[in-house]
């Protein structure tokens, strides 16, 4: 996440390339926007530096990967552009958690984990990766969107793909998310 707007990076408009880029290329651009970013040769911002060396190490460890990259890939359609404090708040997970169909609640309730790990995250107050923030940002911003794979007015079966992105989510950082219970004294 970028703190100072909220959007989900595009890695391939930080390091200047292409969506199409071959492995060569990724790794050519990392290593320039690596050099001119080092916080060694930018001491007057070290700072900004050293944040942007860490975003730029993200990028590239998942460019690079290419499980990753096709995860990323999807998710960067879904969210490229969107204001996650638009659409993910209190007031539109509350809303879509009271509409959703009774038996599904008891699935849903870490629901509300898994978005108070981002708003901790987004608010400076918990540390994560930003790949996971991003994820956990994209699954969510799923589950409040009505228009998805499945639309949320088929009475439960609306619900499901969106159950299903959060639980793959879930599933993927169930350390992380360990972890934050821990951390928030929620067990």
């Amino acid at each position: 996440m970028n703190r100072t707007s909220d959007t989900f990076i595009n890695y391939y408009k930080l390091l200047g390339i292409d969506p199409t880029a071959d492995r060569k290329t990724i790794k050519q651009a990392y290593l320039a926007k690596i050099k001119e970013w080092h916080p060694d040769k930018n001491p007057d911002r070290a700072d900004e530096a050293e944040e942007k060396t860490k975003v730029l190490n993200q990028a590239y460890h998942i460019l690079e990967d290419p499980e990753q990259r096709k995860n990323y890939d999807r998710m960067l359609r879904y969210t490229e552009g969107k204001d996650f404090n638009e659409y993910i708040n209190d007031e539109a997970i509350r809303d879509k958690l009271d509409k959703v169909y009774p038996a599904l609640k008891t699935a849903l309730k870490n629901v509300r984990v898994l978005y108070a790990l981002f708003k901790d995250t987004v608010n400076g107050k918990y540390k994560m990766p930003p790949a996971s923030v991003a994820m956990i940002g994209g699954g969510l911003l799923y589950f409040i969107l009505p228009a998805d794979l499945i639309p949320d007015f088929i009475p439960v079966i609306g619900y499901l793909d969106d159950l299903a992105v959060l639980t793959t989510i879930m599933n993927s950082l169930k350390n992380e998310i360990g972890d934050y219970r821990i951390w928030k004294n929620l067990d």
